[in-house]
């Protein structure tokens, strides 16, 4: 009788503490991966920068027809970002895109990206520090990164704009009323010529 109690004690006991286990891993996986983010975003008070951003670069001496996109994909948590660039270089002679896992960080209105490269794209590591432009409306500033072709550090001057905001800024709805004119006081005689 008294071994049977021993034995359910031991395999209770072994059973909660797995189970204790269990609810703890999950508790701080919940702990990590949802609400630690969420106080990060509720106690950020800075730009956000998540989202896609478009736009070109290019060299300190680009020859003629050479150009460089850039497209990053970003996700931002509090002051951590992280997300991917591509980046698709033209000129004349070579052609090659690069794809880039970024993971950085934001502080007082620059963002920092430590650029490695992924999958089958050219092994080419990059890094790139971008000013905060506009409210977060704009990007600016330098990527650098080994040349896949030449074995030497290449600076690309870039700018990226939200993806949205080339076209969406000029859009109107076709039942858009025109814009408002001049009062007539504010108007010049006709035949007025402006120095």
């Amino acid at each position: 009788m008294a071994e049977s109690f021993l034995d359910f004690d031991f395999g209770t006991g072994v059973a909660s503490g797995a189970l204790t286990a269990f609810f703890l891993c999950v508790a701080a996986h919940l702990w990590v991966q949802r609400l630690l983010p969420l106080v990060r975003r509720f106690w950020y008070r800075g730009v956000n920068i998540s989202g896609e951003w478009k736009g070109l670069g290019t060299g300190y001496t680009p020859a003629h027809g050479e150009w460089s996109e850039l497209v990053l994909a970003l996700q931002q948590d509090g002051r951590q970002v992280r997300g991917t660039v591509t980046l698709q270089c033209r000129s004349a002679g070579h052609a090659f895109d690069v794809r880039l896992q970024a993971t950085g960080k934001v502080t007082e209105g620059y963002v920092a990206l430590s650029l490695s490269p992924t999958g089958e794209s050219v092994p080419s590591p990059a890094t790139a520090l971008l000013k905060i432009e506009d409210r977060g409306a704009a990007l600016n500033g330098q990527l650098l990164y080994r040349h896949p072709f030449l074995d030497i550090v290449d600076v690309i001057d870039m700018s990226v704009h939200r993806a949205h905001s080339a076209a969406s800024a000029q859009l109107r709805p076709a039942a858009a009323p025109a814009p408002h004119a001049l009062p007539a006081a504010a108007r010049l005689p006709a035949g007025t010529a402006l120095d």
